[in-house]
């Protein structure tokens, strides 16, 4: 098979999955496997429209147009979803990021998630911050974990892409008594995460929030459509080994 017809065939298996998923869900409840962030996450906005803090999103160095527009694209939803728990407060989510492409998807989202409050008038653009990325990201982690700092936030979330500069935003996070949830799609950021986050999303998990924080059936068939491709992957490496071998 060619590469092309790959690529349809796992579409359409997504496809079916995600479909064959939705249906299951709308018969019976699902169960998920517990995900230790997202059992958390939602009692942290909570607590955060509460207390009247504001909570700080960033997706690091994730671009639009890249290898990590997935990630761009899964954190921007995450955060609207969250975004839009926030929105009834006070306090605006603050989102930081250091890909300039990346910056109007971080201003609609938080539009977006006004709108649907139906509070536009309290949506503001600036809380979208960008900042330049600099040698090996320092820079931006500098100024996005000090912008927090100075914006009273209870809470940090780090979706997308992060490499060793995620220790600044833990270490920031201890100083300044910050609950801390992080991501990375990066080898080096994951295991800075692991060591110094509260709680920590590993690899795919990033892709499955919208199942664990809205739990709609189209969002369960999500999940169950990565399980389904998980599985299709390992057979597929059991099966390549194995030819190998004979």
């Amino acid at each position: 098979m060619t590469n092309s017809e790959i690529t349809w065939v796992l579409l359409a298996v997504t496809l079916a999955a995600t479909l064959i998923g939705a249906l299951l869900a709308r018969r019976r409840t699902p169960v998920l496997r517990p995900i230790a962030a997202y059992s958390l996450l939602p009692d942290l906005i909570a607590d955060a429209v509460e207390s009247d803090h504001a909570v700080h999103f960033s997706t690091g160095s994730a671009a639009l147009g890249q290898l990590s527009t997935v990630s761009a694209l899964a954190s921007a939803d995450l955060i609207y979803r969250l975004s839009s728990r926030l929105a009834v407060g006070a306090r605006s989510p603050l989102i930081t990021l250091s890909a300039p492409l990346t910056l109007p998807l971080a201003q609609d989202t938080l539009r977006r998630a006004y709108t649907y409050r139906q509070r536009q008038d309290a949506y503001r653009l600036r809380a979208a911050a960008w900042f330049p990325q600099g040698r090996r990201s320092l820079a931006f982690a500098a100024g996005a974990s000090s912008l927090a700092a100075d914006a009273d936030v209870s809470t940090s979330v780090l979706l997308g892409q992060f490499g060793a500069e995620l220790a600044l935003f833990g270490a920031s996070a201890v100083r300044h008594d910050q609950r801390l949830i992080a991501h990375s799609d990066l080898v080096e950021g994951q295991a800075v995460a692991f060591a110094q986050a509260d709680r920590v999303l590993i690899g795919e998990e990033l892709y499955a929030g919208a199942a664990y924080i809205d739990g709609r059936p189209v969002d369960v068939g999500g999940v169950v459509a990565l399980d389904v491709l998980r599985w299709a992957v390992i057979i597929a490496i059991v099966v390549a080994a194995l030819q190998e071998a004979l």
